[in-house]
């Protein structure tokens, strides 16, 4: 089975501004440098990098990763695309620490890779003798920080079409908005939580965000403060407000190259065969977006166009 989201690719036109705002200013841990790629983690993190920037002329999601729970389970979702007719690669030494990586584009054009083995942090691998866990390293962290990796929302010609796939492949829906005969949205998941991966119609296939979990409501409010304090004012985008959809508490940051962030607390947990919570699309316009907070800025709007160099892409905007 799929177990969550576990890593995002992002590219990036310089990594020193963007490790000066990742790392020394939002609080990213810094877990290696290459000549092109920066790899992140957060704080609680047990997995060596969730988050990788890689310099590249073109600013888009270069890709994002699915964890599964076994490496037999890659060969089930290889067979599985297979019979789909999606186009599927096979390869190794994707990123430092990774292992056995599928790579597939679905079939809205979005750049995925499914794995099994990551490198974790030593924490006794199975035998008696920790020294501590990777939370517990607060006199050295700095930033907001961030806790863990959470969700990334995709934007989609049709989140009906859209759904067939990741229904296939596990999901499950927690919440959706209805638009007359179509979705207009789907928050789906491979975890209890809202969602790891969210759909939303949109013209272009694109990505809209990516979210990180913060300690509390306060480290979202903190979040802004810290920004503006050092001289990314204008990196604070919308919020902080709450979400009605989902019940999280928000604030939506941008990166030096645009990339939008979402910093995030309280949700909610689920269980994921109980059946999924609908709002049409007039509630969603009126309280699903935002529950309360300022109103919703045009930029919001803008996205991220996503890697089309990627086995199998027919995206075509």
């Amino acid at each position: 089975m799929i177990l969550r989201l576990g890593q995002i690719e992002l590219y990036v036109s310089n990594l020193d501004a963007s490790e000066k705002f990742y790392v020394d200013t939002l609080g990213f841990i810094k877990v290696d440098r290459t000549e092109n790629s920066l790899y992140l983690r957060a704080t609680d993190e047990f997995d060596t990098h969730t988050l990788v920037l890689t310099e590249s002329e073109e600013i888009a999601l270069a890709n994002f990763g699915l964890r599964v729970s076994s490496e037999e389970y890659l060969d089930e979702l290889e067979a599985l695309h297979h019979e789909m007719g999606i186009e599927t690669e096979m390869i190794e030494g994707v990123h430092p620490g990774r292992g056995r990586t599928l790579r597939v584009a679905e079939p809205s054009g979005h750049p995925v890779e499914f794995y099994h083995s990551m490198q974790q942090i030593d924490v006794g691998q199975g035998k008696p003798g920790v020294e501590k866990l990777p939370m517990r390293n607060t006199h050295i962290f700095n930033g907001i920080p961030p806790v863990r990796i959470d969700h990334m929302n995709l934007r989609v010609k049709s989140v009906d079409e859209a759904w067939n796939y990741w229904e296939k492949i596990g999901f499950s829906i927690s919440e959706y908005v209805q638009d007359g005969d179509e979705k207009f949205a789907a928050w789906t998941r491979a975890k209890t939580s809202t969602h790891d991966v969210a759909l939303v119609k949109q013209e272009e296939t694109a990505l809209h965000h990516i979210a990180y979990i913060v300690d509390g409501v306060s480290a979202v409010v903190r979040t802004a403060d810290l920004l503006a304090d050092a001289g990314y004012r204008d990196s604070v985008e919308y919020g902080p407000g709450r979400h009605g959809v989902s019940n999280a508490f928000f604030l939506y940051i941008r990166d030096p190259d645009g990339h939008r962030i979402e910093i995030y607390s309280g949700d909610y947990n689920r269980d994921q065969d109980l059946p999924p919570i609908g709002w049409t699309k007039e509630e969603y316009d009126e309280k699903g977006r935002l529950w309360w907070g300022p109103a919703v800025p045009d930029a919001f709007f803008e996205t991220t166009p996503v890697n089309k160099e990627w086995v199998g892409s027919k995206v075509n905007n």
